[in-house]
């Protein structure tokens, strides 16, 4: 039996809630919230809801591949898959009528985030990224995600025998996928420079995942145009989730309340779903 039946045979007997796309429709004002890689929005869930409180709509959508207990559904994407994701929520959140729309993401959600900054695209007025290996330097994402695929196979009851024979298999893939993103992370660190609107950078402290000093190279990148970095010393890679979640998330409201919204309601909203 393959891997993956086995997956769909195990979740059809167990009763998991999976990962969904968030969307609350709140005000005027749209953010975009875009979660990590192996993530899924409940990366930026509390962030969500925080935001929302404030008077702010947000749409965090599931990647493609993502929300299922198979790492193999994460690792037959390409990198131009989830950059399409991305660009069909801001299609997305147009057809509902917002016409201005602010955009983070969380790690490789950063990435694409920063793409769509990049985009010129006049909707956009403002966003950034959260704990994104924008420049390239040595990280641990692949021992982290092998640690993600090994609690997956165990949820199929797999023995600690077959879970090694697998494990070749899936290192060999995620190797593959993290030199495309790190590739297409390259060209989006190039063009930094196409970026007008302005940008909000956070970094954890105690990043495990990638170099917490490479988000320096990001700003230096970005030393002409209108930005904010923020440090966050004690907190790991999810610092939406970390000990310095409340400043973290008081922060990014703080910049978007900095950004030119249209204080007046737009004539063009368009209420219906």
């Amino acid at each position: 039996m393959s891997v993956g039946s086995l997956f769909e045979g195990m979740i059809g007997q167990m009763d998991l809630k999976m990962p969904q796309t968030l969307f609350s429709e709140n005000g005027e004002r749209c953010v975009l919230l875009l979660h990590a890689y192996s993530g899924s929005p409940n990366d930026v869930r509390m962030l969500s809801r925080y935001l929302e409180k404030h008077g702010y709509s947000v749409y965090a959508p599931l990647f493609t591949g993502h929300g299922t207990l198979e790492p193999q559904d994460i690792l037959t994407q390409p990198v131009s898959t989830w950059l399409a994701d991305a660009q069909a929520a801001i299609s997305f959140l147009k057809t509902k009528g917002y016409q201005q729309i602010a955009v983070f993401g969380l790690s490789m959600g950063g990435i694409f985030a920063m793409e769509l900054l990049e985009s010129g695209d006049a909707a956009l007025i403002g966003g950034g990224s959260f704990c994104s290996p924008l420049s390239l330097s040595q990280n641990n994402v692949p021992v982290h995600f092998m640690k993600y695929v090994q609690k997956n196979l165990q949820l199929v009851n797999l023995s600690e025998t077959a879970i090694q024979a697998q494990l070749p298999k899936y290192l060999e893939l995620v190797k593959q996928q993290l030199t495309a993103i790190d590739d297409f992370a390259a060209t989006v660190f190039k063009n930094l420079t196409e970026i007008s609107a302005p940008v909000f950078l956070a970094q954890a402290g105690q990043d495990e995942m990638i170099a917490a000093s490479s988000v320096f190279q990001v700003a230096e990148a970005l030393q002409k145009k209108r930005f904010v970095l923020q440090w966050y010393p004690e907190s790991p890679h999810v610092l939406t989730v970390g000990p310095e979640r409340r400043q973290f998330e008081a922060d990014v409201l703080a910049f978007l309340n900095t950004l030119a919204w249209k204080t007046d309601k737009n004539e063009n909203r368009n209420y219906e779903s």
